[in-house]
C-alpha cells in the first residue's frame, strides 16, 4: 500500500522493516546544545516479529502452492508442491473420433469397431457425435424402409431411421445426433442393417450399397477389455522453486523427503515405466536420480493404484505415493547441490501382467496426473542466502522541504534476535528508471541482525543485542530523499556463519528498536 509517510518511516522501510506492525511512537524531547544548534532526539518504534511470520511473508513473493505448517513442538515444515503432468485418458484411447464410413454390404453386417490397439469395446455411452444413412436406388420400384442399429439405443429404444426412395433417386438423411446413447456389443463391432421393401412388401437387396457414417464420436465412458499396451504418457521439465525465486547461496538440508503423487482415475492396471529422472545443477550438469523405491526388470517402473470395474469403483480416483528420501535415494546429495530443474520422461503399459479376464473403462474425465511435493523440516545450514527486493518509497513532506538547516541525522538501531539468522544487507535508493542514487550503507553491506546462540539441538538458546548507528549529512539526504523506491538486497546466514545445523521454531522472535537523532542549525 502506497500512503503519504514522514522521513523516519520512510527511511526504516527502506531499512527492510517491511510491513512489520506494531510499531509505537512517542513525542520527542527538545535538547538544547547551545544558541545555535539544537539536537532532537525521539524513538521511532518498537516491533516485535515471530519467525514463522517472516517466513509467510518470503514465501507469499514467489511460491504459488506452498504451505507452512507448524509442528506440536513449534518446529516448521516448508511443502512445496505443484502439478508435474496430466495426462487424459482421451488423448491416448481415441474411438472413432474421425468420420467413419461403413458400407453395407448385406442386408445386416458386423462392422469393426475402430478402437485403440489392444482395447476390446464391451459398451460404452456417446458424449456427442452425429451418424448419417445413404441410399441409390437402381430399381424401377419406389422403395421404403429403414435403417436400424439395435445395439445402439436412447432410452432403450434403438436407433431407427426410415426412408422413401423414388427410383433412379437416392435418400441422404439428415445427420442424427447420438448424444445420449448407449452402445452394448459382445464382439468389438457394430451391427448394421437395412430393410428394403418394394411397394409389395417383398424386401430386397438394393444393388449399390448402402451407407452409413458416423462422425466426431465422443464418449462419456468406454467399457471393455484393455490388452498389453506401451504409450506414451509425459515428458517434462520441471523448474525447482522451492525456495524464493530470488534466493541464491549455499544451502545445506537435513533430511529433505520428496514424494510424487500419482493420481489415477484410468479403470485399469496401468504400469509407469520410469525411461529418464534426473536434476540438472547449478552449471548444468545432469544428477540422476537413484533410488530403491522402484521396481527393478531392465527398466524402473512403478504399478499406479486404479479404480476397479469389478469394486464398482468407476468415477473414483486412486492414489499412489511414492516417498524419496536419504534412506531410499541419493536425495539429500541433490538438493545439497540446489538443483534448478528435474527432467523426467515416463511411459506407461496398460494390462502389464496380461490377465485376459480383464475388464477395465475410462470416462471423459479420466486423467492420471502426476504431482510433486518436496518437504523439508526448517532445519539446515545457510551461508549467504540472498533475497532482493523493491520497495515503494514517499518522503511526503521531507521531500520538498529546504533541508539546509539539517546538519545531521543519525539512526540508531536496536535489535534483539531470538532467531539463529544473521541478516546482511545493502538498500540502494533507485530513481524513476531504476538507476542506483546512493547506498544507505557507504561502506557496504552491514550485519543489521546478529543470530542468537545455538544449543547442541540447532535451537536457539538466548537473545543477542546489537546496536547499528547511520548517519547522514544533509548533502546525502538531498540525494535520497527523491528516490522513488530503494532496492533492498538482503543474505542470511544461520549461526557460526554457516556451519551449523539449526532449527528454526515458530516461537522464534525478533525484536527491533529504532530512534532518531537530528542535529539542526536555529
Amino acid at each position: 500500500m502506497r500512503k503519504q509517510i514522514s522521513l523516519p518511516i520512510a527511511l526504516l522501510i527502506t531499512l527492510g522493516i517491511m510491513g512489520w506492525s506494531a510499531c509505537k511512537k512517542s513525542d520527542f524531547d527538545n535538547l538544547e546544545l547551545d544558541d545555535h544548534t539544537a539536537e532532537y532526539a525521539f524513538p521511532l518504534f518498537t516491533t516485535e516479529l515471530l519467525l514463522k511470520d517472516l517466513l509467510f511473508n518470503l514465501q507469499s513473493d514467489s511460491l504459488s502452492d506452498d504451505t507452512v505448517f507448524v509442528n506440536p513442538d513449534n518446529t516448521i515444515t516448508l511443502f512445496y508442491s505443484g502439478d508435474v503432468a496430466q495426462k487424459p485418458a482421451s488423448d491416448i484411447f481415441n474411438f472413432l473420433n474421425n468420420t467413419l464410413p461403413i458400407v453395407i454390404t448385406d442386408t445386416a453386417i458386423f462392422s469393426p469397431l475402430n478402437s485403440p490397439d489392444g482395447v476390446t469395446i464391451r459398451q460404452a455411452d456417446i458424449l456427442s457425435g452425429t451418424i448419417g444413412f445413404y441410399i441409390l436406388n437402381n430399381t424401377p420400384d419406389t422403395l421404403h424402409g429403414y435403417f436400424e442399429i439395435p445395439q445402439l439405443a436412447l432410452l432403450g429404444i434403438s436407433l431407427r431411421q426410415p426412408f422413401v426412395v423414388a427410383p433412379g433417386n437416392f435418400f441422404l438423411s439428415d445427420t442424427i445426433p447420438l448424444n445420449g446413447y448407449h452402445l452394448e456389443t459382445s464382439g468389438n463391432s457394430l451391427s448394421v442393417k437395412y430393410f428394403a421393401y418394394k411397394p409389395n412388401g417383398e424386401r430386397i437387396k438394393v444393388p449399390d450399397f448402402p451407407i452409413a457414417a458416423t462422425n466426431a464420436l465422443k464418449f462419456t465412458y468406454v467399457e471393455g477389455y484393455w490388452g498389453f499396451q506401451w504409450y506414451k504418457l509425459t515428458r517434462d521439465t520441471i523448474e525447482i522453486d522451492i525456495n524464493q525465486s530470488e534466493l541464491k547461496g549455499d544451502l545445506k538440508v537435513r533430511n529433505p523427503k520428496v514424494t510424487m503423487r500419482i493420481n489415477n482415475s484410468w479403470g485399469f492396471p496401468t504400469r509407469g515405466q520410469i525411461k529418464f529422472l534426473s536434476f540438472i545443477g547449478q552449471n548444468d550438469e545432469e544428477i540422476p536420480l537413484v533410488s530403491t523405491v522402484f521396481e527393478h526388470d531392465s527398466f524402473d517402473y512403478v504399478d499406479f493404484n486404479y479404480p476397479s470395474w469389478a469394486l464398482n469403483e468407476v468415477g473414483q480416483t486412486k492414489y499412489t505415493d511414492i516417498s524419496l528420501d536419504a534412506s531410499n535415494s541419493n536425495i539429500a546429495d541433490i538438493f545439497n547441490s540446489q538443483p534448478k530443474r528435474l527432467i523426467y520422461e515416463v511411459d506407461g503399459i496398460s494390462n502389464a501382467n496380461n490377465d485376459l479376464n480383464l475388464v477395465g473403462f475410462i470416462t471423459d474425465k479420466s486423467v492420471i496426473a502426476l504431482q510433486i511435493r518436496v518437504e523439508f523440516v526448517l532445519e539446515g545450514a545457510v551461508r549467504n542466502f540472498g533475497a532482493e527486493q523493491t520497495l515503494n518509497l514517499d518522503f511526503g513532506e521531507f521531500g520538498s522541504l529546504d533541508s539546509a538547516g539539517v546538519e545531521e541525522v543519525e539512526f540508531k538501531l536496536v535489535t534483539e534476535n531470538g532467531t539463529p539468522i544473521t541478516s546482511n544487507a545493502q538498500i540502494f535508493f533507485r530513481d524513476e528508471a531504476g538507476n542506483a542514487i546512493d547506498s544507505l550503507f557507504s561502506d557496504g553491506p552491514r550485519d543489521i541482525i546478529r543470530s542468537a546462540p545455538v544449543n547442541s539441538e540447532g535451537v536457539a538458546s538466548g537473545t543477542t543485542r546489537t546496536e547499528e548507528f547511520i548517519t547522514m549529512d544533509s548533502a546525502r539526504f538531498d540525494k535520497i530523499r527523491t528516490a522513488k523506491d530503494a532496492f533492498l538486497k538482503v543474505y542470511f546466514t544461520t549461526a557460526n556463519n554457516g556451519d551449523t545445523f539449526v532449527k528454526l521454531l515458530a516461537t522464534d522472535k525478533i525484536v527491533i528498536k529504532m530512534g532518531a537523532k537530528v542535529k539542526k542549525r536555529l
